[in-house]
């Protein structure tokens, strides 16, 4: 692997690794912020779609946007569960939290309205696992010290995560 040297007055060298270090730790901290956020995501979902969206769009007068309000609720759930992902990972001072959190926005952006077919507890259920395995997956590929190399690894993995949910 390529390193990178640094010295210091005295003269010593000391070799510093490509790869940011991360404990088992704050991997399982990171994916149970994932957790957290995707029931976050669900909830705020719901709440959204039962009593402002669907209240506001499923008038008599505006029936034919009725259809449209899970979708505007799980939009308005995804960003509200970006910004507490951001917060809960720069509070648990996380390598690049921002990086993490808009990766997996962009991955899993309609994927609670894809699982609005099922039963609310198995939605709730997936919802929590895919944004922990997210999560976990997004803060160790951010890892690299390469800022431009981390980004490339993640669009990768972006692209692969929305390839996988169309398909």
């Amino acid at each position: 692997m390529n390193r990178e040297v640094v010295g210091d007055e005295s003269g010593s060298v000391a070799r510093v690794s490509p790869i940011v270090l991360m404990p088992l730790r704050e991997l399982m901290a990171t994916i149970a912020v994932g957790v957290g956020v995707g029931l976050l995501v669900a909830l705020v979902a719901y709440l959204m779609n039962t009593f402002v969206f669907g209240v506001v769009l499923c008038r008599p007068q505006s029936s034919a946007e009725c259809g449209q309000a899970p979708h505007y609720a799980a939009i308005v759930a995804m960003i509200v569960g970006a910004i507490a992902g951001v917060v809960a990972l720069a509070r648990l001072r996380v390598y690049r939290p921002l990086l993490i959190v808009i990766a997996a926005t962009i991955a899993l952006w309609g994927v609670s309205a894809m699982l609005s077919g099922i039963m609310w507890y198995w939605s709730v259920a997936a919802l929590a696992v895919i944004f922990g395995l997210v999560y976990g997956l997004f803060s160790w590929a951010s890892r690299l010290r390469s800022f431009i190399l981390a980004v490339v690894i993640v669009v990768v993995l972006i692209v692969a995560i929305r390839y996988m949910l169309v398909a």
